[in-house]
Order: C-alpha cells, then sequence, then structure tokens
C-alpha cells in the first residue's frame, strides 16, 4: 500500500511538472527563468490607484457621496441647540402664548360687566284689564333696584277695591301681583314693557270663586 502511495505522488508531480512546461513560451527569449517557473500562477489582486483600500473606507466615501445631508441644521425652532432643546422651547413658547390669551380674555371679561340695568317703571300708571267684564286699574308704583311695589284700586261699573301690589321687573318684563282684600282676589300680570306702555295678560284667583284669564294693556300717565 505505501509503494502504490508513492507511485501516486510520483505522477502528480510529473504531471504538475508538465503542465507548467506547457503554459511557458519557450521561444520568447524576453522571459526570465523565475517568469517561466512562474508563469500561470494566479497574481495578487491590486487595487487601482485612489481606491480605498477596504471595504471600510469604501462605505464612508459612498456615505459622502450620498445625496441626503446628514448635517444638524444650524438653526432650530425655538432656538436650541438640540432637537429636544428646541421642543422643549417651543412648547414653552405655545404654553406661554395659551396663557396670554386666557388672561386677557378674563380681563376682557371683567372689564365689560353685563349691562342688566331695570327698565325704570316707578310713576302713575293706568290699566284696562279684559276678560268677560272690563275693569279698570289705576296704579302708583315705587322701585328699588329691580323691586316694584305700590299700590291703587280697581274699578267694576260702579263698584270700586282697593289693592296692594308687589312685584319685580327684568329686562323688558314686569311681574305684578295685585291683591284686594274684600273681596279677596289675587290678580297676577306678565307684562311686556315698551318705553311708557305694557301689554300681556293676567290670571284672576279668586277665594271662594272661579278663577279666570284675560289680557291688560296699560299706560305710564306720570
Amino acid at each position: 500500500m505505501r509503494f502504490k502511495t508513492l507511485i501516486l505522488s510520483s505522477l502528480l508531480f510529473l504531471a504538475l511538472l508538465a503542465v507548467t512546461a506547457l503554459s511557458v513560451d519557450w521561444t520568447d527569449p524576453s522571459y526570465k527563468a523565475d517568469e517561466m517557473f512562474t508563469s500561470g500562477e494566479d497574481e495578487a489582486y491590486v487595487n487601482p490607484v485612489g481606491a480605498p483600500a477596504t471595504p471600510q473606507e469604501a462605505r464612508e466615501l459612498q456615505k459622502n457621496k450620498s445625496a441626503l445631508n446628514w448635517t444638524m441644521p444650524s438653526t432650530l425652532t425655538g432656538g436650541g441647540d438640540s432637537a429636544r432643546e428646541s421642543r422643549e422651547s417651543a412648547q414653552s413658547s405655545s404654553e406661554s402664548e395659551t396663557s396670554a390669551s386666557t388672561e386677557t380674555a378674563a380681563s376682557e371679561i371683567e372689564t365689560s360687566p353685563v349691562q342688566t340695568e331695570a327698565v325704570n317703571v316707578q310713576g302713575n300708571w293706568f290699566f284696562t284689564l279684559n276678560d268677560s267684564v272690563i275693569r279698570d286699574l289705576a296704579l302708583t308704583l315705587l322701585q328699588d333696584g329691580s323691586d316694584v311695589y305700590g299700590s291703587g284700586r280697581i274699578k267694576e261699573g260702579n263698584n270700586s277695591m282697593d289693592v296692594s301690589a308687589s312685584g319685580a321687573v327684568i329686562g323688558s318684563d314686569m311681574k305684578l301681583n295685585l291683591v284686594s282684600t274684600n273681596p279677596i282676589i289675587q290678580y297676577k300680570l306678565n307684562l311686556t314693557l315698551d318705553q311708557d306702555r305694557a301689554s300681556g295678560d293676567f290670571r284672576a284667583l279668586c277665594a271662594g270663586c272661579e278663577n279666570w284669564i284675560g289680557t291688560a294693556e296699560g299706560q305710564k300717565t306720570g
């Protein structure tokens, strides 16, 4: 077995010499002896002039040639030196503007009070109460802010009776409660004011008799 191995190795060596000999141009005198023996061997690869020597340098060179701008802008929103500082500065500015707007709105509300002054109804009034029967009402009203009170007389035909008045003025509306003592009757008037005139409806509540409703029209006489 060892003998066969030696023979096989010798044959392989002779074959290698034969291939080398065939790859050399023995007729060309410009070949040197070492070139003849190394002819046919692979030559080492040499990078072209100016090419990167390593893959890392090639990647850096390609990154520099990219069309994307990898540099941070010289100025950021809010004047921060970093994205985080710029964002915090912008948020702070927005909160300050919101706070200033809120304070301005509150100040305008405080300096612009709603005008709620009651209409002046103090003086003498003459009303006509109209339902199935026509009644005349003469009133003298006094006023304290929105509160109204006074007294008068209601005349029905040849009969008349004294009444007391109380109520309130809300905007252009006036509510009056008239009460007579003999007989006991309450007149609840809901009126709309228009300068020295008033109009609306009423409801009469009678002790021991049926209630009724009607319309009321009046004018300030003094």
